[in-house]
């Protein structure tokens, strides 16, 4: 039987607390590891290294201690943790710094269940993922002029960029640009070798932590 994806749960809702519980129950390749209503008994069952996960998922507007106050303890923790931020905060700047503190997803809570499901696999499989929504207000930074001499990507990267993340196909990008859909797709290669990343979010991640946004 193939290793099940261990998933730590850190979440002040219970009714929502309930329901994802009951999505890890049924997905045949999850498991739930630990439950916490809030970051200090998080921080208190990791100082008792009595907490294993592969995969955290955080919300960020706890009771308590907010929920970026955890992302430290956890990245220190163990490096190899993969943070997944599932809140209903759609202020890009938490994402913003959600990001920057070393989380590998940024979701909001009205994502489907089939959404929240895929985006633990492919955190733990060592991707990145960003709400759409979210990944469109963060990549507006890009064209501002305050950027534009410290940026890695050209002006006409980081349009592509923007209108990719907003969820615009390429062929799309190329008639909102009145470009050839050949050239759009070099511009994406050039964008994701320069930011050393294989997919949009992870570049929207990688131009972030850069200091480009």
């Amino acid at each position: 039987m193939p290793k099940k994806i261990s998933v730590a749960l850190v979440e002040d809702n219970s009714a929502f607390r309930t329901s994802i519980e009951s999505m890890l129950q049924l997905c045949d390749d999850m498991e739930c590891t630990g439950v916490f209503e809030g970051a200090e008994a998080c921080i208190e069952a990791i100082k008792r290294k009595s907490l294993k996960a592969e995969v955290f998922l955080l919300d960020l507007s706890l009771g308590g201690k907010h929920g970026l106050t955890l992302i430290p303890s956890l990245c220190r923790y163990d490096p190899k943790i993969r943070i997944l931020v599932l809140t209903q905060d759609d202020d890009y700047h938490s994402a913003l710094e959600a990001i920057r503190l070393g989380v590998a997803g940024y979701i909001l809570k009205n994502s489907s269940i089939a959404d929240i499901e895929r985006a633990i696999r492919d955190v733990s499989e060592g991707g990145c993922v960003i709400d759409p929504h979210l990944a469109g207000l963060v990549l507006e930074a890009l064209g501002s002029p305050a950027q534009k001499g410290s940026s890695l990507l050209s002006t006409r990267e980081r349009e592509v960029l923007e209108l990719l993340a907003m969820g615009f196909l390429k062929k799309e990008v190329a008639e909102q640009l009145g470009l050839s859909y050949y050239t759009i797709v070099e511009y994406t290669e050039n964008i994701f070798r320069k930011l050393q990343s294989n997919n949009i979010a992870a570049a929207i991640a990688t131009a972030i932590r850069k200091g480009l946004i």
